[in-house]
């Protein structure tokens, strides 16, 4: 007779509970955290709005928001952010678009990414939002020009031992500060040449980015091409400029678009990647459609100050001289649209100078046929007195070519007669930046250098008429 078998099981060795928490712990900590890359920077300010970009690495898992509100204790608000299109290897760039706020009003924000705050809930992350158009208050913009020579090089260390201090770009920046006391900026409005040589990313990012860092953390750029962003990274970078967000007729195009901020009109433009670039023929597609988009746009403004910002001056004299192509090609182009919509302001980079214009009319030969009888509109330079100008049609433009944001070349000598005299001579090689300042009918340019200290300042009026 067969035994019955016993079937026994065997003991399940159990993990305790405690030892489960410690192993989740564990892997909780091993969770790579994700890491800022690029400080977030601001774009397309408008009266209900605002966008905010910034970069990370590539191991952001979960979610990514930003946090607002009108008190940095309080960021009561969110919005979640849209990765935009990857171009750069091992990063991801972010993107979050406000919108339903209040016109002219700060805020105060916060990155975050998998539930950690990267930056923000604090005093320097905020920004406030544009006044409705047409609205009376006064505005500040910093402008840049040429800015983008911070970048690295294979200088041997001898050499770099042997320097007394850093570059000539940051000198620039520390002068603004100096000058500004913390003051708040409505705007920071590039001239192009931004990151040197070729406007790669990398180069944007050790030339401006990490330059101006703390005033992008509060403060919303305008960008501009220059003959240097030969890299395509710029409409990456700065991928919201031209659909219209904060006025003007929408371009659909990143290299040119317009804004009202207040009561400024602003126009940037770009001769550079939509012409010059490609070919000389003024008759160039790309080109006559942006000259097409700039005749609608000023036509259709009724802000009172108008002032459009682009690389290459329509009048020089020093490095360059706009007798020479390309900038005889470009002052033939823009000059007739200038005069006859009443530009108040051209603001140019390019001549890593500092030179400025009488208020001009109809000036478009070269140099030698200036005659201030018939193509100056003001006598005044604008110091001692302001310049006094008729708005609108053929009211006359003053020219600034401002390309000292990273250091200048220091011109041996100047030759266009159009120019202001400054310190003897018809512009400087001292490096700075200029400041705009817009309240009701009057606007104020100062050259700040890296000393903070004021260089050349002028004072541009719309004249008063009476009521009929």
């Amino acid at each position: 007779m067969r035994r019955a078998r016993h079937h026994t099981t065997r003991p399940r060795h159990r993990i305790p509970v405690v030892a489960c928490l410690a192993i989740s712990s564990l892997l909780v900590v091993a969770a790579p955290a994700a890491e800022l890359r690029r400080s977030p920077y601001l774009m397309a300010p408008r009266p209900q709005g605002m966008t905010v970009l910034w970069r990370t690495d590539d191991s952001v898992r979960h979610t990514a928001v930003l946090r607002y509100g009108r008190d940095p204790d309080k960021l009561d608000m969110v919005v979640q952010a849209r990765e935009n299109l990857r171009h750069f290897p091992g990063c991801r760039d972010w993107q979050a678009d406000l919108r339903d706020l209040e016109p002219d009003t700060l805020y105060f924000y916060a990155v975050e990414c998998d539930r950690a705050v990267l930056c923000g809930a604090d005093d320097r992350h905020c920004f406030r939002t544009a006044p409705l158009p047409g609205t009376r208050r006064p505005l500040r913009f910093l402008t840049l020009g040429d800015s983008g020579s911070n970048r690295p090089r294979p200088d041997p260390i001898e050499a770099v031992l042997a320097e007394k201090g850093p570059i000539e770009s940051i000198g620039v920046r520390n002068g603004f500060r100096i000058w500004n006391k913390g003051r708040p900026l409505d705007g920071i409005v590039l001239l192009g040449d931004n990151a040197y040589p070729a406007g790669t990313d990398e180069q944007y990012q050790a030339s401006f980015f990490n330059v101006y860092a703390d005033e992008l953390a509060c403060t919303p750029v305008w960008p501009c091409t220059g003959n240097h962003d030969i890299d395509d990274a710029f409409r990456h970078i700065f991928p919201v400029a031209g659909r219209g967000l904060s006025g003007g007729v929408k371009s659909n195009s990143p290299y040119y678009y317009a804004a009202d901020i207040g009561q400024l009109h602003l126009v940037v433009l770009d001769p550079w990647r939509t012409w010059l670039n490609e070919t000389p023929d003024p008759g160039h597609a790309p080109w006559r459609k942006q000259v097409a988009w700039l005749e609608s746009d000023l036509a259709a403004t009724e802000q009172p100050w108008i002032v459009v910002a682009q690389h290459f001056p329509l009048y020089c004299g020093g490095d360059y001289h706009s007798d020479d192509e390309p900038l005889t090609q470009v002052r033939r182009q823009l000059l007739p649209i200038f005069d006859r919509f009443g530009v108040d302001l051209s603001l140019a980079g390019h001549d890593h100078t500092f030179q400025r214009t009488y208020l001009l009319h109809g000036l478009a030969g070269p140099s030698d046929t200036y005659d201030p009888a018939v193509h100056r509109k003001s006598p005044s330079d604008g110091r001692t007195a302001p310049i006094t100008k008729r708005r609108g049609r053929d009211g006359g433009t003053v020219h600034v070519v401002s390309g000292m944001g990273g250091g200048s070349r220091r011109a041996e000598k100047f030759a266009h007669p159009a120019m202001v005299p400054i310190d003897g001579a018809l512009g400087t090689s001292r490096p700075g930046n200029l400041v705009i300042e817009i309240d009701g009918d009057r606007l104020t340019r100062t050259l700040v250098d890296m000393e903070g200290r004021e260089t050349d300042r002028f004072t541009l009026v719309h004249e008063q008429h009476d009521a009929p």
